[in-house]
């Protein structure tokens, strides 16, 4: 039988600073860590606070496969579009030559 309930854990210490050295979730982990350097080191017992669990539920995801789109207004005024935003490109003029174009 455990004698230490599983809501304690254990720091372990620097005596002089405080400086916490490593937890422990097991009392004898502690002590070894401890024994390391004993004169300088120290066991402290903590309890773990637990806080309220609250229960989640995620909501179900919207079915992607009966999703569908009304073109029909789009393709209506395809061409409308198409010919406004060519109207707004940047208008790029060639250099007029001097000379007089090929003919065959």
């Amino acid at each position: 039988m455990n004698k230490y309930n599983t809501e304690d854990y254990f720091s372990v210490r620097e005596r002089r600073t405080g400086r916490k050295i490593c937890d422990c979730g097991n009392f004898e982990d502690a002590r070894m860590i401890m024994y390391m350097d004993a004169p300088n080191r120290e066991i402290v017992k903590n309890k773990t606070l637990m806080s309220p669990v609250i229960d989640v539920e995620m909501p179900k995801a919207l079915p992607t496969n009966e999703i569908s789109i009304n073109t029909k207004p789009y393709q209506e005024h395809q061409d409308e579009w198409m010919v406004e935003k060519i109207n707004q490109l940047p208008q790029i003029k060639l250099p007029e030559r001097q000379q007089e174009p090929f003919r065959v």
